[in-house]
């Protein structure tokens, strides 16, 4: 076996013998030829397949780094982008309350110009729960000049009339409140017959009986106030015959009326200063 020493000076030779060598190929390599050597295909074969890998590998590293960045840019992006269109959003959806709040507005100011009667326009800021009542409270009150028994009407047609006046604010009592005394008189707009209204009855509807037993009432006929009423004008619409029961004689008559208006989507009201 070599000594220690020879074996150092053997390794030592050999790495200087492989750096002359390729030292010799990078030199030889670089000058101006038209054929390569045995030994720089030898070379390029045996490290075409590490030098692809590496290729690969940095350009693959290189690839996802623009990769990462770019989504990282784009989720960004996104993020800012859901943000404004959230706003747009909000914004677009209060501008179409707002046009639709003016145009309810523009057809109360139409309405009130175009009637005969002298209203004050007032809004809905409250509904009584109770089942045993029917009654909604306004915005307006004696600091309007408002009086008890004032009649209440929309553009469809009557609502109630003034219950209670308060300082700023009133109770206004439906024409379906059930309680005593909560009645009034109409008139066929077919017939031009008296009839009388009364709250109660079935939910949502007033019942309606005629005041001589010789009226017929047909489903579909339009009630209106009457001349004799106590409280509100001649000729404003109550409402319409839903249904006609007759008694078991055939002479009297008993109807349910739909008031003309909606109570369930009142938001502005008319109280009517005179009769």
């Amino acid at each position: 076996m070599l000594q220690p020493l020879a074996q150092k000076r053997v390794l030592l030779i050999t790495l200087v013998i492989c750096f002359l060598v390729i030292t010799g190929l990078l030199f030889y390599s670089s000058q101006e030829r038209i054929k390569e050597t045995w030994a720089e295909k030898v070379f390029n074969i045996i490290f075409y397949p590490f030098q692809k890998t590496i290729h690969y590998v940095t350009s693959f590293i290189a690839e996802t780094n623009e990769t990462i960045k770019n989504l990282a840019a784009l989720n960004r992006e996104n993020y800012h982008l859901r943000k404004k269109l959230s706003e747009l959003t909000t914004e677009l959806s209060q501008l179409e309350q707002l046009e639709a709040e003016n145009e309810r507005l523009r057809a109360i100011l139409q309405y009130k110009a175009a009637s005969k009667l002298e209203l004050i326009p007032t809004e809905v800021v409250a509904r009584n729960p109770s089942n045993s009542k029917y009654t909604i409270i306004i915005g307006k009150g004696k600091n309007y000049g408002l009086a008890k028994n004032m009649p209440v009407i929309t553009e469809e047609g009557i609502v109630g009339r003034i219950l209670n006046v308060n300082p700023f604010s009133a109770e206004v009592i439906l024409l379906t409140d059930p309680r005593g005394g909560n009645s009034m008189s109409g008139v066929i707009e077919r017939t031009r017959e008296l009839v009388y209204i009364y709250g109660g009855g079935r939910k949502g509807y007033c019942i309606v009986k005629p005041s001589d037993l010789s009226i017929k009432l047909e489903v579909g006929d339009r009630i209106l106030t009457s001349e004799a009423n106590l409280y509100f004008p001649k000729n404003l619409l109550i409402g319409y015959i839903a249904e006609v029961n007759d008694s078991k004689d055939g002479y009297e008559q008993q109807a349910y009326l739909k008031p003309a208006a909606n109570f369930g989507r009142m938001e502005y009201l008319y109280i009517v200063k005179e009769k």
